[in-house]
């Protein structure tokens, strides 16, 4: 029998205080909701997700701008899942401790946690081989990626708190939004799109 090689990853099986646990439980399903709404892609989801609630060093428009190039396997390349992308960067902003390489040997360590711990949930980290099997069934596909971004948000989660020693906060997550909040969202990304394109038209 061939072993799976990431079955020692531990982030899966670490034990959080109860607290911790709803907390990371909130985290997965507010990922989800911003995704399943539309409001965001996976990577932006997560991102926007862990940058507020852990009080990240990003503007929401900031966390979104930087998730955004992670979006659909890194911009429909089909290479690795978004999601996970945007659960690695994020575990890098609250891990990594200096500024030159030898420093962060540790956020690194971290990543190959969370990267671990998801293939070894979903057998693979690639955009295509998760999606090979839904790509044409739209509602599947749509599905399968709201559960992925949830996880890969849950999963992050998970090492952040561990790395600040189970403290958590009972303000971590936003309420649900609601379809008028994600209608005034996709409002404004369109207007801000229009008006970014009107000023760069201008310049030339």
């Amino acid at each position: 029998m061939k072993l799976n090689r990431y079955a020692t990853a531990s982030v899966i099986d670490a034990e959080l205080s109860p607290e911790a646990e709803v907390v990371v439980e909130r985290l997965k399903l507010q990922a989800e909701n911003l995704f399943e709404t539309r409001a965001l892609l996976c990577a932006e989801a997560v991102m926007v997700t862990l940058n507020e609630a852990f009080d990240g060093s990003l503007s929401e428009e900031e966390a979104i701008n930087i998730g955004s190039t992670f979006c659909v396997g890194v911009g429909n390349s089909g290479c690795m899942c978004g999601a996970l992308a945007g659960g690695l960067a994020s575990v890098g902003m609250f891990t990594g401790k200096g500024q030159v390489a030898t420093s962060n040997a540790h956020a690194r360590d971290c990543g190959k946690k969370l990267h671990d711990a998801f293939v070894q949930r979903h057998k693979s980290s690639c955009c295509r081989s998760l999606t090979r099997k839904v790509k044409h069934d739209s509602a599947k596909h749509f599905a399968q990626c709201t559960m992925l971004t949830g996880e890969a948000a849950e999963l992050a989660a998970r090492i952040i708190i561990a790395e600040r020693g189970g403290i958590v906060s009972d303000t971590v997550s936003r309420p649900a939004l609601t379809k008028a909040q994600v209608l005034g969202l996709r409002v404004g990304n369109m207007l801000r799109s229009v008006f970014q394109k009107c000023l760069g038209d201008a310049g030339r």
